[in-house]
């Protein structure tokens, strides 16, 4: 009898730590469940410029640095659609650094733009600022949103705020004289150590709201020469 109660116990216990264990992978699955995070969204591709979006946007120093553009040293960008055509628009970096824009004039269809030579100006308060172009070719489209309101190269430098497209044959060889991926970053690291360097020398402010650059940068360092401070950084300065 007392043999039978202890094998009685033992599958008892036994069934017990079943439904235990049981009970517990029923849990994680649920608590899984419960708390699954979702894959990070990718941007969706906006105004024409397909997939320039999409890339992940990786902030350095308070600027972002999307994957899969090709940078010029004068804060222009070009985004590849294929072997022949491309779109071109204004770094973060630029925007944040001449803050809001006035007008920006952009040059016309059907002209011819040259690697290092001017692309376009823009009027800030009453002072104008060229940018170089990042690329040769013939310009085949203009976005139209940006000429009549500007201020959305500020709120979307990589979206809907690109500015031109060109045509040139073998685009991808054009760019390689450019900074891409890692390249890109370190760039526009050293690039953005150089500006904060001079606004703690000259202010002893770097950051704003949270360690994100201000906006209108230039303008906060020298209210008199603060173009004189955008031609260096777009390259400038010399001509």
């Amino acid at each position: 009898m007392a043999q039978s109660l202890l094998e009685f116990t033992m599958q008892t216990k036994g069934i017990e730590y079943l439904v235990a264990i049981g009970f517990m992978i029923l849990f994680i699955f649920f608590w899984q469940f419960l708390n699954a995070k979702e894959a990070p969204e990718r941007v969706p591709a906006r105004a024409g410029v397909a997939e320039t979006a999409k890339a992940i946007k990786e902030m350095v120093g308070g600027f972002l640095v999307p994957d899969g553009l090709h940078f010029h040293p004068g804060h222009a960008w070009v985004k590849a659609e294929n072997s022949n055509m491309a779109y071109v628009g204004m770094s973060d970096f630029a925007q944040k650094l001449v803050g809001k824009i006035d007008e920006v004039h952009l040059p016309e269809v059907g002209s011819e733009i040259r690697l290092g030579e001017t692309l376009l100006s823009m009027k800030i308060d009453s002072k104008s600022i060229d940018m170089l172009s990042p690329v040769d070719g013939k310009v085949v489209s203009i976005n139209q949103e940006v000429k009549r309101s500007p201020e959305i190269i500020n709120s979307d430098p990589y979206g809907r705020g690109w500015l031109i497209e060109v045509q040139a044959p073998k685009m991808s060889a054009k760019l390689k004289s450019l900074l891409k991926g890692g390249l890109a970053v370190k760039w526009m690291e050293e690039v953005g150590n150089k500006l904060f360097l001079q606004m703690n020398r000259d202010l002893g402010v770097v950051y704003q709201d949270g360690g994100l650059p201000v906006e209108g940068m230039a303008r906060t360092l020298d209210k008199n020469r603060w173009d004189e401070i955008v031609k260096e950084f777009f390259l400038f300065s010399d001509q």
